[in-house]
């Protein structure tokens, strides 16, 4: 259907579901040999030509709940780019995989992945760990999320035995228990930080490459920002060398525009 073309009317011959199937056909002229499918279409995103592309499924082996009357629910996108979706049941969840998936040293973060396991009866059960990281040293870490009150004598007892097989099955090289001790504050605010900024800017990231070039020592990241003249754009561009590890703070803090940095690793020209 081109654009500008108004639809037909219900009553019309060809009824309002055959004119969308033909304009379904006309956007995608082998639509009914396969449709695309969701990773295939893309979404309009109003300062990028093109559009970008939806998030890839999740790689968990459960579905996580989508909605719950006693507990929170819902769903992220995480890593760089489209992503990938994963779902969280828990508020302490959502931090634990914010703070997870935007460290440097992550590859990767499954949730929901399958071990079986034996008890001490021999019968065979089905755990499913909540997360799973893969680390850029090549260890891979799970973790059990789980408020304080909740962990108890028997379930860390259970869990011992499952970190145990898990281990020696080569699944996992350790398996630990995240608690809400384990959320620092100042972390988890530079965490959605990094969650906000994840995805590239071909105009900014370039940019402020080529002005770190020429920068040495501690700096702070507003001169940065100044030395591009590209305000906000530059920020988000200084927190994404940051995440990824290229730049870093000198003293644990909310990153701001005051924050002092300095390079850790070497930064290429844009």
């Amino acid at each position: 259907m081109a654009t500008g073309e108004v639809c037909p009317d219900a009553n019309d011959a060809i009824g309002v579901r055959e004119a969308w199937a033909a304009a379904w056909v006309i956007r995608f002229p082998n639509a009914r040999e396969a449709k695309p499918s969701l990773k295939e279409q893309t979404m309009s995103y109003h300062f990028q030509d093109g559009g970008t592309e939806l998030p890839e499924e999740s790689l968990g082996d459960r579905a996580t709940q989508v909605g719950s009357t006693k507990h929170f629910t819902g769903r992220l996108v995480i890593g760089d780019d489209a992503g990938r979706r994963l779902g969280v049941e828990s508020h302490l969840e959502t931090k634990a995989a914010l703070l997870l998936s935007t460290r440097s040293d992550t590859l990767s973060l499954v949730e929901q992945v399958r071990f079986e396991w034996f008890d001490a009866d021999g019968e065979i059960h089905d755990h499913y760990i909540d997360l799973v990281v893969a680390r850029a040293d090549g260890v891979k870490i799970g973790y059990a999320v789980r408020p304080w009150a909740r962990v108890s004598a028997r379930y860390l007892e259970e869990l011992s035995r499952i970190k145990e097989q898990s281990i020696a099955a080569g699944a996992l090289d350790d398996f630990r228990v995240f608690t809400e001790s384990d959320v620092c504050p100042l972390e988890l605010h530079n965490a959605k930080l990094f969650h906000s900024v994840r995805r590239p800017d071909v105009f900014a990231d370039p940019v402020v490459r080529d002005v770190l070039q020429n920068m040495a020592g501690v700096f702070t990241v507003d001169a940065v920002v100044e030395a591009t003249g590209l305000d906000g754009m530059a920020f988000r561009a200084v927190a994404r060398l940051i995440r990824s590890g290229h730049l870093a703070l000198v003293c644990p803090e909310r990153i701001t525009r005051k924050t002092r940095i300095f390079k850790a690793l070497e930064i290429s020209h844009g």
